[in-house]
């Protein structure tokens, strides 16, 4: 499994394959995506049409237009991240993978923690009953945010996320840019 941080991790083993480092600034490194954040739909639209061949996860306001554009890959986990029962379903049917983030579990406080555990339970229900990608991540912007995937895995299993269907998903959109025989799902490239 991939993990997907902000900042260019040390050479530190946590059980990963790799990390994805996402910047809003390409960062040369193994694996890196593009973050694109915007405030309204038609600065995401210009963003987008400047964004090149990699993997690219968006934070905006309008979640719903961000989910129909072709290049966005991830919707970024936030505090602020508000997604509905629509925008999950769309999310399934336009491929676009949703982030579950444990650093802003760690960053939060009090009453703010418990009402970022209710939201999560009900965006992990909507993904449940739609089967729509999602990815599970520790989001660090940091290296005291990084944890282990045992400990990732466990933390989202608790709420119902399947670790091994979140591997899938990373997997599968690490390999859509970074792999040399992948052509589609389920078609490679033989030598």
């Amino acid at each position: 499994m991939f993990d997907f941080v902000r900042f260019i991790p040390p050479k530190i083993e946590l059980g990963f394959k790799g990390f994805v480092v996402l910047s809003d600034k390409p960062v040369e490194s193994e694996f890196f995506g593009l973050i694109v954040r915007a405030s309204n739909a038609k600065e995401l639209r210009e963003k987008l049409k400047k964004a090149g061949n990699s993997i690219v996860a968006v934070e905006c306001e309008d979640w719903k237009e961000a989910v129909m554009r072709k290049k966005v890959d991830i919707l970024l986990d936030s505090e602020n991240r508000k997604l509905d029962y629509a925008t999950i379903k769309l999310a399934r049917e336009k491929d676009v993978a949703i982030e579950f983030g444990l650093s802003k579990f760690i960053k939060a406080k009090g009453l703010n923690r418990s009402a970022l555990f209710s939201r999560l339970k009900e965006e992990i229900r909507v993904v449940k009953k739609f089967d729509t990608p999602f990815i599970i991540t520790s989001s660090a912007e940091n290296v005291y945010q990084l944890r282990a995937k045992k400990q990732i895995d466990t933390f989202f299993s608790f709420f119902g996320l399947s670790a091994k269907k979140a591997e899938f998903f990373a997997e599968r959109i690490v390999k859509r840019y970074y792999d040399e025989n992948y052509v589609m799902d389920g078609f490679f490239i033989e030598k």
